[in-house]
This record gives C-alpha cells, sequence and structure tokens, in this order.
C-alpha cells in the first residue's frame, strides 16, 4: 500500500514538474516571439524615417499639396500614427512612440502629448511605469543619453534634470526657445504624482 502510494506520488511530481516546464516554455516563447515583433517594427520605422525616405514623403505630400498634414507623413502601425522611435541606453529600452497619450495608445508603447513639437522645440513623451516600458526610468541621471528618431530626423540629447511633479502640473509641457526631450510616467505608489525626466539637446 505504502509502495502504491509513493509510487503515485512519484507521477505526480513528475507530471506537476513537466507541466511546469511547459507553461515556463510557452511563456518564454510568447516573449521571445513579442521581442522580434516589436524589433522588426522598430526597424522598419528606422528604415522608412532614413534621411532619404523622409524627403521623398516631404517632397510627395508637397506635390499633393497636402504638406500641412502630419499625419500623411506618419506611418501606420497596429492601426496607429507612428511617430517614430526612442531609445534609452540606460536602461535597456527602445521603442515606438505613437501619436497621442489616451489609454489605448499607451497600451501599445510611447505615446506623444499631441499639441507639443514633433523635434525642433519640447517635444513631450509618455509611457506606462511597467516592465515593458518606463519602469526603471528613475534610475536615470544628468549626463544619460537619450536617442530619438522621428518622420523629421534624429536627435541625441542628455538628461539635465529628473524630478517628481503634480498630476496636475503641466508646465513641463510648455514650449521652450532650446530643443528639450521631456518623459513622462506615473510614480509606483503615489498617484498623485509623475515622474519627470528632462533631456537637452546635443549639439
Amino acid at each position: 500500500m505504502e509502495g502504491g502510494f509513493l509510487v503515485l506520488n512519484k507521477k505526480v511530481i513528475i507530471i506537476s514538474v513537466t507541466v511546469t516546464f511547459m507553461i515556463i516554455a510557452v511563456i518564454s516563447t510568447f516573449f521571445v516571439v513579442k521581442y522580434f515583433m516589436n524589433k522588426n517594427k522598430i526597424d522598419y520605422v528606422y528604415e522608412e524615417y532614413s534621411s532619404d525616405n523622409t524627403q521623398n514623403r516631404l517632397d510627395a505630400e508637397n506635390n499633393n499639396n497636402e504638406a500641412d498634414s502630419t499625419d500623411n507623413l506618419m506611418l501606420q502601425i497596429d492601426g496607429e500614427n507612428v511617430l517614430g522611435v526612442i531609445k534609452i541606453d540606460k536602461i535597456n529600452f527602445e521603442g515606438l512612440i505613437y501619436e497621442g497619450t489616451s489609454m489605448q495608445t499607451l497600451a501599445k508603447g510611447v505615446g506623444h502629448f499631441t499639441n507639443t513639437p514633433y523635434l525642433e522645440g519640447n517635444v513631450c513623451l509618455a509611457a506606462h511605469n511597467t516592465n515593458s516600458y518606463w519602469a526603471k526610468l528613475h534610475t536615470l541621471s544628468n549626463g544619460d543619453k537619450i536617442q530619438y528618431t522621428c518622420f523629421l530626423g534624429t536627435k541625441e540629447y542628455e538628461v539635465s534634470n529628473v524630478s517628481k511633479i503634480s498630476e496636475t502640473d503641466w508646465d513641463s509641457l510648455k514650449n521652450t526657445d532650446t530643443n528639450v526631450l521631456t518623459l513622462i510616467t506615473c510614480v509606483k505608489g503615489q498617484k498623485d504624482l509623475r515622474l519627470c525626466v528632462q533631456a537637452k539637446e546635443i549639439k
């Protein structure tokens, strides 16, 4: 009786371990596939927003007398207008930038505040404070580098200020005479605050 129980118990353990490994394998495969799909999209945006392709897009819009429509200059990915790509080496982040900051948009990636500039002035972006996006944004410090690419070109920035602001404080989104990149995300455990990282263009 006892021997049969031990055999049964051993089988249960083997099955449990096997199922656990299968679940881990499925989850790992999902994230690997997701990573490469996202990487392919990023590479596609870099290629399309290269200087030559950007000039071709601008020329085409000028010929159609629709140059004032920036929507026509952006790529369409996942049903959203894609503004560009942001890369932050310090936190090993590289992601697509979508136009707008609605919950639906931020669920897909980094969002661009629609009333702020695309390249010249204070470019303002937002993303969720999650492991997939900007959970480590608070680890940035002065001097860290950020690369920003959009359909109008690419700029390199250097972090100049990291601070917490009120969720109702919009002063950091005001336009500036100098070229600045402003990044906004939530602060864990402090729902009334936002983390604000500002970086100045490297010339």
